[in-house]
C-alpha cells in the first residue's frame, strides 16, 4: 500500500514538472539594434534580437523600466508562452507580484503596439511601451520622463487595459513569448514580450503586398527595455 502510494505521489509530481517545463525553453538571446522609436530619452519598442543564433528579426518589447542593456550585449533567458501562464511560473518572471492578471494586461499592450508599429510606425514615442513600464514597476515612471499630453496618453493606454484584465484568459495570448533572463544584476539585462516567430518590418509587408492586420491579431476593445537611453548608457 504504501509503495502504491509513494508512486502515485511521484507520478504527480512528473506530471506538475511537465507541466511547468513543457512552455519553457532555454534561449540564447543576441541584442543587435533598436527599431529608431524613442521617447523620454530611451529607446522603445521595438528592440531587435537573433534568438538561438538565427539571422531572423525578433523584435521585442522590454517589460523593466529598472535595468539597463546595451547594443552587442547577449545573454540567456527562459522562455514562457503566455497561453500557458498561470500562478505558479508567473512567480518566475521579473515581477510575479504583478500576478496572471497584470502580465495579461502588459501582453494585451504589448499586442497594441505591435499593431501600432506595424500600421504605418503609428506609435513613434512607444506609449503602450511606457504604459507597460507604468504597470509592471507598479509606478508611474512615465510621469517623470514624457510631456504631459504624452503621459495623459499612457495613463489612457494603461486604464483601458486594466479595466479589461479580469477577463483576459492566457490562451488569448498562446503566440505571445515572455523572455525572462536566467541570471540578472543590478545593471542588466531584462525581460522582453515577443511573438513566437519572427514579425517583418513595415516595409517587408510592403513588399510582400500583405496588409499587416492580415498578419497581426487585433483585439482592440470597442471601448525599459529597463530602458537604454539615446547615448546608450
Amino acid at each position: 500500500m504504501r509503495k502504491a502510494f509513494l508512486i502515485g505521489v511521484s507520478f504527480m509530481f512528473v506530471i506538475l514538472f511537465a507541466g511547468m517545463t513543457a512552455s519553457a525553453a532555454l534561449v540564447s538571446m543576441d541584442f543587435y539594434s533598436t527599431g529608431g522609436n524613442s521617447s523620454g530619452g530611451v529607446y522603445v519598442y521595438p528592440y531587435n534580437f537573433n534568438i538561438n543564433g538565427s539571422a531572423q528579426t525578433y523584435p521585442l518589447m522590454c517589460d523593466d523600466f529598472t535595468h539597463m542593456i546595451s547594443v552587442g550585449d547577449t545573454w540567456n533567458a527562459n522562455t514562457l508562452n503566455m497561453g500557458n501562464l498561470n500562478a505558479t511560473n508567473v512567480e518566475y518572471l521579473n515581477f510575479p507580484s504583478a500576478g496572471v492578471e497584470g502580465y495579461l494586461e502588459a501582453g494585451y499592450l504589448f499586442e497594441e503596439e505591435v499593431d501600432a508599429y506595424a500600421d504605418s510606425n503609428d506609435d513613434p514615442d512607444g506609449l503602450y511601451n511606457w504604459a507597460v513600464w507604468d504597470l509592471l514597476t507598479n509606478s508611474d515612471v512615465s510621469a517623470s520622463n514624457l510631456s504631459s499630453s504624452q503621459e495623459t496618453q499612457v495613463q489612457i493606454y494603461l486604464n483601458d487595459a486594466e479595466s479589461m484584465g479580469s477577463s483576459f484568459t492566457p490562451s488569448e495570448f498562446s503566440n505571445v513569448v515572455i523572455y525572462t533572463p536566467t541570471e540578472m544584476d543590478s545593471g542588466g539585462p531584462q525581460e522582453f514580450f515577443g511573438y513566437d516567430t519572427p514579425v517583418p518590418e513595415p516595409s517587408t509587408f510592403a513588399l510582400l503586398g500583405i496588409g499587416a492586420v492580415g498578419l497581426l491579431r487585433r483585439r482592440r476593445s470597442a471601448a525599459h527595455l529597463a530602458p537604454i537611453a539615446l547615448t546608450i548608457h
